[in-house]
This record gives structure tokens, C-alpha cells and sequence, in this order.
């Protein structure tokens, strides 16, 4: 059997959508909605459901609920198909809609005390606010063996809001993954904001990148740096920032006025320090170093451009100058000291003011020019050498004079004079 005037539908519905209120769209990247229908059953008996179809209208008008026909349905134990064509046993609606069929995915499902929510997502809402009509044609009887000819009828009136102003504080949550990173390392930046908005990172020089309507951002720094987002709002533009700690920084540049104290291996473009500094390990600097007090280098030492000190230097291991060093107090070296490339001009170790230098090991000398203290050559204590001797001897010819070891002796009442050769 089969009823022949269906009426009103046996079941009630009901709809929220997600995000609640529904606006009107204001922007081509606004997020997608979803719709959740809740079916239900208010009467006292049970009610036996074969389909239900969800007809909602598209177009451009203000009762128009979507700009476009598209989206997805899904529901616990029922089938939600958005349907493309003729897929359905029941009549569609003349005009534009997005049509969604629902069905039991076991047979004439009962709909009883439990119910039954039907969620339509990826919805694009329509630009204009207004108010829609989602149109409910509901298959359904109370009676299995009596079923009506045509779906029962109904229909949901859901309003469309003008989209308001964003506040400036719907932007929150600007931080990075890690609060310290190394030296070259990457730095993954994030926030909680309206897609609808386009961002901003600006940092080191300032200069902003422009990030589009992302929530992230990613980017590798050398040294401490303090991230800027900046966004939008009407003519008002609104700042976050964050900062990340280097633990190993490079630098194109440091000023020091007060003590510098460095634990760890640093690498630096030019150092100037006002006050003493001192590293506990290695120092490289690529330009100049210049310490206008006391300098202490735990490890090595090397400055590729200069190194000026006007305090006391200590290095520990080994100083390296690129270019000239220039120490007004005491330099003490307990490893390799090496200047330029070779000990010859003009490449050279001089003092001022009568002051000396102490070597603790011995010098090696591998020019040719030797080693010379005021113009002249310095012989090394054990070794042979030609002795020249200008003196007057005999029958007034030069004598040459061989010598081994250090001392010469020769009666010519102080006349004689000799140097070598």
C-alpha cells in the first residue's frame, strides 16, 4: 500500500552552521562551511527512513545559500552523496541547487529516540547577505508495508549575516618552534589569525616578506633575531613580534664598551673592544681585531686583517695575524707565533722604547735574510763561521781567521776589528 497525500515530513530538522553565525562571504579565500542537520523524531512512533534530499540554493541573489555547486556530506550509518545528474528515485528541483542525497547505508533505517546528524561540508557561501531556504524532501512511514508516492516536504529558512569588521585581536599566538637554535639552523614561525587577512614577516634589515594568507613561515638566521608579522585591518596596520636566541652567532660586527666574555667558538667579521675581553676557546676574526685594553685568548687566535692591542696579549695556542700585529703591552705566546709568511720584510716583529722579546723555545729563521740586531747579523752560539779581521798584522795583509766556538783572542793592543762573514 502506499499513501497518496505524504503532508509534512514524520521527522524534525533542525541546522547550525560551522562557523556560527553564517556571514555572507567577504573575501575570495574565506574558509569553506559546513552544515550540521540534525534529524530527529518527536513523535511517539518510529519512524522508518529510505532517503532524504537536501536541496540547497546557488546563485549570486541575496537568498541564494552557496556561490557555487560543490561540496561533501557524511552522517554515522547513512550514505551523503552530493549529487551530480539524475542519481536519486526523487524528482530535483527545478532552478540552481546543490543537491545532497541521504540514505541508510543499511536499508529502511529506523529513526527513533537516537536520531540522526547529517553534516554538509565545503561549502561555499554566497556573497550577499540574506535569508535561504534549504528545501527538505524526506522519503519516510511509520508503516514498512505502506509507503507514500511522493517525498514528504519541507523547508529551513538559514540566515546569511553581513561579515563584520575583523578585531585586530583575532591575530594571537606568535611564536617560533624553538626558543634557541644553531647558527644556520631553520626557524619554523606560526600564528592563530583569519585567512582572510595577508601577512607580513619583516626581520635583520627590515624589509617585509610577504606571506599571503599562510599561518607559518620558515627561514634560517645566524644570529639573535626578533621576528615582525604585520597585518591589516582597514587602514590600521597591526604588529606581533618574537625572537630567537643564536647560541652560536655570527657576526658582521661588535662593539664592546665593557668586558667581553666568550665560552664557546665564535667567528666574527671585525671586533672592536674598549674594555678587556676574554675568549675561553677559539677566536676567528675575518677583518680586524682591536682591543683597546687587555686581550685573552683561552685556545687559538686568528685575525685574518690585523690585530692591535693595547693592553697585555695572552694566547694560549697558537696567533695567527694576517696582517700587522700590534701589541703596547706585554704579548705573551705559549705556542706558534706566526707573522705574514716569512720572517722578511715586510713581514717583521719590532719594539719600541728599549723593550724586548722573550722567546722561551728558540727562533727558526727560514729566509735568507737571517736575523739582524742594528743593522747587524746575529751568529749562533756553536756553529763555525768566517771571521773577517780588519786589523793590521805582519806584513799588513788581511788575515782570515777560522774560529770554533765563542771565544778569539788576538794581542793587537785593540787595533784589530772583525766581523762576519
Amino acid at each position: 500500500m502506499s499513501q497518496s497525500d505524504p503532508g509534512q515530513p514524520l521527522l524534525d530538522y533542525a541546522v547550525i552552521s560551522d562557523p556560527f553565525p553564517l556571514y555572507a562571504r567577504a573575501a575570495s579565500n574565506t574558509p569553506p562551511t559546513a552544515l550540521h542537520i540534525v534529524v530527529s523524531n518527536g513523535g511517539g512512533e518510529t519512524v522508518y527512513c529510505r532517503e532524504i534530499l537536501f536541496s540547497l540554493p546557488v546563485g549570486t541573489l541575496a537568498q541564494s545559500l552557496l556561490s557555487v555547486d560543490a561540496g561533501d556530506g557524511q552522517a554515522q550509518d547513512w550514505t551523503v552523496t552530493h549529487l551530480q545528474g539524475d542519481s536519486t528515485q526523487m524528482a530535483l528541483p527545478a532552478g540552481d541547487y546543490a543537491n545532497f542525497s541521504a540514505k541508510p547505508t543499511k536499508g529502511d533505517a529506523a529513526v527513533d529516540v537516537s536520531g540522526v546528524t547529517i553534516t554538509l561540508e565545503n561549502l561555499t557561501i554566497s556573497d550577499l547577505p540574506g535569508t535561504a531556504r534549504i528545501e527538505i524532501r524526506e522519503t519516510a512511514t511509520t508503516d514498512q508495508g505502506s509507503w507514500p508516492v511522493s517525498p514528504r516536504f519541507t523547508k529551513l529558512a538559514l540566515a546569511k549575516f553581513p561579515a563584520p569588521a575583523i578585531p585586530a585581536q583575532a591575530v594571537i599566538d606568535f611564536h617560533a618552534d624553538r626558543l634557541e637554535v644553531a647558527a644556520g639552523d631553520t626557524v619554523n614561525l606560526s600564528w592563530r589569525g583569519p585567512t582572510t587577512l595577508d601577512y607580513k614577516i619583516a626581520y635583520g634589515d627590515g624589509k617585509p616578506q610577504d606571506v599571503g594568507n599562510d599561518l607559518t613561515w620558515s627561514g634560517r638566521i645566524d644570529r639573535d633575531t626578533t621576528f615582525e608579522l604585520s597585518y591589516t585591518i582597514g587602514t590600521a596596520t597591526h604588529f606581533l613580534t618574537t625572537t630567537v636566541a643564536v647560541k652560536n652567532p655570527k657576526l658582521t660586527g661588535v662593539e664592546v664598551d665593557g668586558d667581553l666574555a666568550v665560552t664557546g667558538s665564535t667567528d666574527l667579521q671585525d671586533v672592536t673592544a674598549h674594555e678587556a675581553f676574554t675568549t675561553k676557546k677559539t677566536l676567528t676574526v675575518e677583518g680586524h681585531l682591536d682591543a683597546t685594553a687587555t686581550a685573552t685568548v683561552g685556545d687559538s687566535l686568528e685575525a685574518k686583517k690585523g690585530l692591535q692591542v693595547d693592553g697585555d696579549l695572552t694566547a694560549q695556542q697558537a696567533l695567527t695575524v694576517g696582517g700587522n700585529l700590534t701589541v703596547t703591552g706585554d704579548a705573551t705566546i705559549k705556542k706558534d707565533l706566526e707573522v705574514g709568511s716569512a720572517w722578511v720584510s715586510p713581514y717583521k716583529i719590532s719594539t719600541s722604547g728599549g723593550s724586548a722579546v722573550k722567546f722561551a723555545e728558540g727562533i727558526e729563521v727560514t729566509g735568507a735574510s737571517g736575523i739582524t740586531i742594528g743593522g747587524k747579523g746575529v751568529v749562533v752560539r756553536g756553529e763555525a763561521h768566517r771571521l773577517i779581521y780588519t786589523g793590521k798584522h805582519g806584513d799588513g795583509k788581511l788575515q782570515n781567521i777560522n774560529y770554533i766556538g765563542d771565544s778569539i783572542y788576538m794581542a793587537d793592543n785593540g787595533a784589530a776589528a772583525f766581523y762576519f762573514e
